[in-house]
């Protein structure tokens, strides 16, 4: 029997959008979905903004912002050049959906839509450059074995 602090649980749900992107992005530089004053750069930080679900459907549309972070003594140019390389894994990821690796499970997804090209944006620390993208992720709903 299911209570307000123990409530039924449907089988299926979308993957975590940023643990996905996270795992994807590992290879290439150093990501995560926090960043903290002292963390190596350059850095992918990835982090859902929005997003809707058809639970009866069975698919998600979550929003990402994936911010690159370059120490700003390297240079306009290679921050630019690393947010190039970011912007471009994720049309590739669009035009091919490559399987991604999530804790040792594959999975693909749906769509990649830019929402949003890489721009630059402040960053509260002077000392760090910024660019920012915004990408909607399509998923579907996977069965949820054993997790919360």
């Amino acid at each position: 029997m299911s209570t307000p602090s123990n409530p039924p649980l449907l089988e299926g749900a979308p993957d975590d959008v940023e643990d996905a992107l996270v795992a994807y992005f590992t290879p290439m530089r150093r990501s995560s979905n926090t960043w903290e004053t002292g963390d190596a750069l350059p850095f992918t930080l990835i982090y859902a903004i929005s997003g809707t679900e058809e639970p009866e459907v069975g698919i998600a549309d979550p929003v990402v912002q994936i911010d690159t972070l370059v120490d700003k003594s390297l240079g306009p140019v290679n921050a630019r050049n690393e947010a190039r390389a970011t912007h471009r894994a994720m049309l590739y990821l669009a035009f091919y959906q490559p399987l991604l690796n999530l804790n040792g499970r594959m999975f693909g997804v749906d769509y990649v839509k830019v929402v949003e090209s890489p721009t630059w944006k402040p960053f509260g620390i002077t000392t760090v450059l910024r660019k920012v993208g915004r990408y909607q992720i399509g998923l579907q709903y996977v069965p949820m074995d054993g997790l919360p």
